[in-house]
């Protein structure tokens, strides 16, 4: 991976890791199909949380994670789960999706060519840092490789 493609990856990882991305209430009813009602709802009911602001005339901004958060809750209702069931669904996703976070911020390495392949740095693979972990994609299936450290 050469100087750009790092500076790159090392802005990405900054950027994925703020979480600074915000919509206002009216857009967050219009993206996922929950009325604002409802929204309000779930905000008083804790299912859901809007961010602190400093904006005058903004009671509600809401965290892409809170976006996504919505989409899979009324994913599990529109599936017949109930209220208290779509969001203890919804609070075990985000647990995963935390963990795929983090992952992905401290695994992610960069991508390289190697074998005629676009792979995955996922990082070293051993205590000793003598190797890494590569994956990349084939015939739709993921494929590792371990690599010796150059």
């Amino acid at each position: 991976m050469d100087n750009q493609d790092e500076v790159f990856f090392k802005k990405l990882k900054s950027q994925i890791n703020k979480h600074k991305f915000t919509v206002g209430i009216s857009d967050l009813a219009k993206t996922t199909g929950v009325s604002q009602t409802q929204l309000r709802y779930w905000e008083q009911k804790s299912y859901i949380h809007s961010e602190a602001t400093t904006e005058k005339n903004s009671a509600h901004r809401f965290s892409y994670g809170t976006l996504m958060r919505v989409h899979f809750i009324k994913a599990m209702l529109d599936e017949g789960f109930t209220l208290a069931a779509a969001t203890q669904k919804a609070r075990d996703h985000s647990k995963q999706m935390e963990m795929m976070r983090i992952f992905m911020i401290n695994a992610f390495q960069g991508i390289e060519e190697r074998e005629g392949h676009h792979m995955l740095n996922l990082g070293y693979f051993d205590d000793a840092q003598t190797q890494c972990l590569y994956c990349y994609i084939a015939d739709g299936e993921p494929h590792y490789r371990v690599y010796p450290v150059k």
